[in-house]
């Protein structure tokens, strides 16, 4: 199969039991990444790097791990680790995530079945809370996006066609497209667009292939005058890239830009009765 690596960025406040967690689901898969490439972004605590020293041991995969001096949040984190990668195909994982045993043995297959493809992402399973395993087995949650490159544009109008958790790209793709860049809370979507817009063919599959810690904490980051700022920036590159018209614009506006402004414990029950 295909060589390639897995990137994740890690910063002070994640939690160690989280990433211990989401380390045996990576080392768990029917195939592993052949790098796993760990970005600190910025010093992480004594209980953090007690978990990467812990995982490191009797590892077949090749671990590359970056320091940087100092918090440069997600998405310069991720674009250091795009330009540092040691393989043309890299995956990403966030660190308080699980990913389902066959995760990139499904992935790979598709690739190699699909030579044009650049960037393909997967269904999630989210689970709302922090202290067990699964707690919402009798109401899961799925975040489903479209499968197919067209459905995904069409997608992409209105939300981000991807679930970043569970995505694999070309890095030269990547990089053509101008890399991942600072773009609070919407860096997986602005590169996405501009990927799609470079004419990398895209595509989801349809499994779920990682199970998504969500809490709380997750609704009120995303909501906020600093949030709405993001929304109206991302508003904006989507009508300049073409993939909206003025009225499109408008509208997606009008319908963002406000459920912002709702106190997190509704937002909440909007995602999970509407959005999911």
């Amino acid at each position: 199969m295909m060589k390639f690596t897995l990137l994740m960025c890690i910063y002070v406040k994640e939690n160690p039991l989280h990433l211990a967690e989401c380390i045996e689901s990576i080392k768990g898969q029917s195939v592993k990444p052949d790098e796993i490439l760990i970005i600190k972004d910025g010093p992480l605590t004594a209980d953090l790097e007690a978990v990467l020293d812990k995982a490191k041991e009797n590892d077949s995969s090749d671990w590359t791990i970056i320091q940087l001096p100092e918090n440069v949040t997600l998405g310069p984190a991720r674009a250091k680790g795009v330009e540092a990668a040691k393989y043309e195909w890299i995956a990403i994982m966030d660190t308080d995530d699980i990913c389902r045993p066959d995760r990139f043995k499904k992935q790979i297959e598709m690739i190699e079945g699909n030579s044009e493809l650049g960037l393909l992402g997967g269904q999630i399973e989210e689970f709302f809370d922090d202290e067990q395993y699964f707690v919402t087995a009798k109401q899961p949650t799925i975040r489903a996006v479209p499968t197919g490159h067209c459905d995904i544009i069409r997608y992409a109008k209105l939300r981000s066609p991807f679930n970043h958790m569970t995505v694999m790209f070309k890095r030269e793709a990547v990089l053509k497209a101008g890399n991942y860049r600072l773009f609070p809370w919407l860096e997986d979507y602005d590169l996405w667009t501009r990927m799609i817009n470079d004419g990398t063919m895209c595509a989801n599959h349809p499994d779920v292939l990682v199970d998504a810690r969500t809490d709380s904490s997750m609704f009120e980051r995303r909501r906020g005058a600093a949030y709405i700022r993001s929304e109206w920036r991302m508003q904006k590159q989507l009508r300049k890239l073409g993939f909206i018209n003025n009225a499109e614009f408008m509208r997606n506006t009008a319908l963002r830009v406000p459920v912002r402004l709702l106190p997190g414990a509704v937002l909440q029950k909007l995602y999970r009765s509407v959005l999911r």
